[in-house]
Formats: C-alpha cells, structure tokens, sequence
C-alpha cells in the first residue's frame, strides 16, 4: 500500500507523519502527532469529487460529541489546497476483522454489547438530525471494550422528512436500503444497515451477498433471507422487520429496534424460553408451549414493570425513613409525604415509560403528559400537607400584597417541575449509564429555582429529586454491558 507521505513529513502544519495506516475511496489516513504531543489520525482526502462530500459530512458532525461515535477534532486545509480531517486515533480493530474471526457467529453477549453501543451512536446522530448513510462494519471499531463509529464522509443533514432530491449513489453495495437508490431515502437507511450488520454478527454471513450493485439490487428486492444461518429463531422477527423493503414498515427509531432486540436476548438467556434454539423442540406438546408463553408474558411485565415499581417503592420508603432518622423531615406526615409523592412520581414515570419505547427526541405531547402527571402530584400535595404545616401561604412584592392561594403554588410547582425534564431518556431501559449526572443536577436546580419562585418548603424539591434519581436507578435493564 502506497502512501503520499512518510515518516517526518509535515504536509499540515502543526502535525508530523508518523505513517500510513489505512487507505480507502476517500483518502488515506495517517498516524501523526502535534506539535504539543498528542497524537491524532489524520485524513487526506484525495479526489475532488470525495472532497466535497467528505467536507460536508464532517463539516455536519464535528461538533457532535458522544462515547461511541469518533471524535472529530478539526477540518484544515493545506497550502496545496488537500483537505485534511483531524481526528481521534483508534489503535483497536474493525468490527469487520471481529465478524471474519467468527464465521459461525459471535457469541451473543459479544453481539449484544457491541449493537448496543452502535445503536446509541447512530442514534445520536439521527437525534441531531444526521444520516449515517455508510454504516457497516469496516467503519465500526472496538477498542478495549468501548466501540466507536466513525467515517462520516457519506453522513448528510436530513430532517424529519424524507430526502427526495439526492440523486447520487451513496453507501457501501451490501449495506445500501434499497431506497438509497433512487434517492427517497431516510435515518431509516441506517435503520437497514444496523439490521444487517446485526445478522452478519449472529450468523457470520450477509443475508445478501453480490459482486456488483445490480445483482445486489435483484437479490434484496426479492427479500429472500436464509434466516437458517441464525443461532435462534428468536431473532427472526427482528431482523424481518429491520430489513424490510418498504421503508415504512421498518422500526421507527433505532432504539425500538435495540429494545426489541434485547427482549429476544432475555428471552433466548433464560433456561424457560420460548424460543426454541433446534428443530427438534419444535414438537413439544401445544399446551406445554401456551403455559411457557403465558409465563413468559407474565415474567415480562413483571421484569419491566412491576419489579421497577416495587423498587421505586421501597427507595422512596428508604429515602423517607433516611431523612427522618437525620432529623431533616419535621414530623411523620411529612415523612409520608416525601415517599408517598415519591413513589406517585417515579412510579407514574415507569408506567408511562412502557409507552415510551424508543423515544429520545424532543416530543410536546409527551411533555404534555408529563405535566398532566405533575398535576396529580400537586393535588395529591396540597391533600397530604392539609393544614399547611409545609407551606408558605402567599407571595408579596414591594407595595403590592398578591394572595396566591397555597393549592394553585403547588399545582404550578409540580406540573412546571414535570414538564421539563426529559422523563423519557431517563426512564430508558437500555442506555449507557445508570445515572445521568448532568441531567439530575440540571433537574435539582430548577426544582429548587421553582420552591424560590412559588415559596415553597425544600421538602417540594426534595420530592422531585429523589423522583429523578429513582426513575434512573431502578428503569437500567443492562446493570453493566459485559465485555467484548
């Protein structure tokens, strides 16, 4: 493989070439280093054609920032006038070198990880409206145990909507939704991707494989996947959906895709599971399988539902009695208070996050809902705190006495405390981390801005976080993704 440029050459300024690393399409890539010391992958990108396309794409997600996308750190141009990309140096492998390793399959907790981890990429991208456009294996890598996408030379800015006028053939041929070409395509192309991507990880082959676009094309509009190649027919359904021809029948969201496919991991990791593995359990007797189904539904529920509620329960009790036992609740109603409001709030949140299932985006009617929660809250305040042994009864300003009734301040408080917070990211099952620290302090302080603003007790504030740090601590399905 023939590189431009060799060791100690310093066609950018500020960087030294330490040598080649890879080639592609698009341009070559380098190791150097600055000249503070660190050392950076550097791209070049080499046709004029790539160069523009390469250039809009990082000019897109360069300032995005998430664990398991590559970071891009600047976009130069030379004196020559070659457009360079500077950004994170991987030492890791490609997920592609992994799937060859495993021509039978990866085992499934290696597949769960990994898929994971790019799904929430991926997700981010199409968060800030971004489509990938190019996912596949080689632009995946895994270093220690953390996995980063990268490569967003084919990356385009998209909206909500669907992207008619792109007219280019873009993408990698076994990777390519069928729509891509003809341009009428979606974030739901990456959707397609990531599906197969997923079944070359759980069976080691494509489901389709071609030596040129067009037999490609003939192969994928017929649909005709050897889904025998599987370890588990559980996954069946999935990857149907995920690879569907017609876009609109695919998942909505990446994360719908990733939570179904967790339940199937769940199901297929659990001795009871009705998903037969073989041919040969098959033929086990009808009412053998409708009784391990109806206990399957059951142990569903409970594992997302009612597990999560009598955890929320016995924190919101603990918190209580903690704050009790420390002196800083002043009687026992009050104490009942906290955890009866707490519960009511984490508990509404898990319920409601049933109905939530894969959505992370900016969503009104789902704040909506949440205020609507925030006003049972309230009523339910105002009732346990009766007499108003916890709150202030009005609100003064210079010259002017302003009666605001005690019950409308803690209506206003609960519904404007619960209409804000993303309840939704952080009621999610599958995310990376248990506690979003940034997010839960974010919620503290404007919990404690509101009780400033309506004069209310702490004890309203008190309330509301422990509500935030619940719902985050018992909704995490994945306690710690294990190692790849």
């Amino acid at each position: 493989m023939g590189f431009t440029y060799q060791c100690g050459e310093k066609p950018l300024v500020g960087y030294t070439i330490k040598r080649g690393i890879g080639s592609g399409g698009f341009g070559d890539v380098y190791l150097a280093v600055s000249d503070g010391g660190k050392d950076v992958a550097l791209k070049c990108i080499r046709s004029t054609m790539n160069r523009e396309i390469e250039r809009r794409g990082v000019s897109q997600c360069i300032n995005l920032k998430h664990p398991s996308l590559l970071t891009l750190y600047d976009l130069r141009t030379d004196e020559r006038l070659e457009t360079w990309v500077v950004m994170e140096l991987l030492l890791g492998q490609s997920l592609a070198l992994v799937i060859n390793k495993h021509p039978n399959g990866m085992p499934l907790d290696q597949v769960r990880t990994i898929i994971t981890q790019i799904a929430q990429a991926i997700h981010h991208l199409h968060d800030h409206g971004i489509v990938h456009r190019d996912l596949k294996p080689g632009n995946v890598f895994i270093e220690k145990d953390i996995v980063k996408v990268g490569d967003y030379g084919l990356s385009k800015t998209i909206g909500a909507g669907i992207h008619r006028d792109n007219t280019q053939r873009v993408g990698t041929t076994n990777y390519m939704a069928p729509e891509l070409i003809s341009g009428n395509y979606d974030k739901k192309v990456d959707i397609y991707a990531l599906g197969i991507i997923l079944f070359e990880m759980l069976s080691g082959k494509k489901p389709f494989t071609a030596i040129s676009q067009d037999e490609f094309v003939r192969k994928q509009m017929h649909n005709r996947i050897d889904f025998t190649f599987l370890p588990n027919k559980g996954f069946i359904p999935v990857l149907t959906k995920a690879l569907a021809i017609d876009k609109n029948e695919r998942y909505s969201s990446v994360l719908i895709m990733l939570e179904e496919f967790h339940g199937v991991c769940d199901q297929i990791l659990k001795p009871e599971s009705s998903f037969p593995s073989s041919p040969a359990l098959s033929g086990i007797r009808g009412q053998a399988v409708v009784s391990a189904r109806w206990k399957g539904f059951y142990k569903k529920w409970a594992d997302k539902l009612l597990v999560p509620l009598f955890k929320s329960a016995l924190f919101s009790c603990l918190s209580a009695l903690a704050f009790s036992f420390l002196g800083l609740i002043p009687s026992p109603l009050v104490g009942f208070m906290l955890a009866g409001l707490t519960w009511l709030i984490s508990g509404a949140v898990l319920v409601f996050s049933l109905f939530w299932k894969g959505k992370t985006r900016e969503s009104v009617p789902y704040r909506m809902i949440q205020a609507g929660l925030g006003l049972v809250a309230g009523i339910l305040a105002y009732g346990m705190a009766g007499t108003g042994e916890v709150l202030e009864i009005s609100i003064s300003k210079p010259g002017v006495m302003i009666e605001v009734p005690v019950w409308a301040r803690v209506l206003l408080f609960y519904m404007v405390a619960m209409f804000f917070p993303k309840w939704w990211k952080m009621a999610w099952r599958y995310r990376r981390t248990r506690v979003d620290y940034v997010a839960t302090m974010i919620a503290i302080v404007w919990a404690l801005l509101l009780v400033t603003i309506f004069k209310l007790q702490l004890i309203h504030a008190l309330v509301f976080a422990i509500a935030v740090i619940i719902v985050q601590a018992v909704a995490l399905k994945t306690k710690r993704l294990p190692r790849i």
